[in-house]
């Protein structure tokens, strides 16, 4: 083992010993409320998915819909390589919910 190695499994050892060693964890199951990490069932608190809607059945159908029509991923943001059909029907779609004029949605 040359210099490079024992000091990176040195520096490594110290972090196990620690606590402090990064260690992804790797959920078995969709990401939902609970999910299965490491054989166990453990409660998520640190997703997005909160309100559980990426396993709502009707979010799944629309997103296979979406997917049939317009594949996979956009390309690009919209600001470069134009706006789909689909953002101008969110877009209708969220002024008439909001009662306004009209709406604009940005990727970030």
């Amino acid at each position: 083992m040359d210099k490079l190695q024992q000091f990176a499994a040195g520096e490594l050892d110290t972090l196990r010993q620690k606590g402090t060693f990064y260690r992804p964890r790797v959920l078995e199951t969709e990401q939902k409320a609970t999910v299965i990490v490491d054989g166990h069932e453990v409660i998520t608190l640190s997703s997005n998915n909160y309100l559980g809607l990426t396993v709502h059945p009707r979010l799944r159908e629309a997103a296979i819909k979406a997917i049939e029509k317009y594949g996979v991923g956009s390309g690009s943001v919209r600001t470069i390589a134009g706006t789909m059909s689909l953002h101008v029907e969110l877009e209708e779609k969220l002024a008439r919910f909001k009662h306004t004029e009209a709406s604009l949605t940005f990727q970030s």
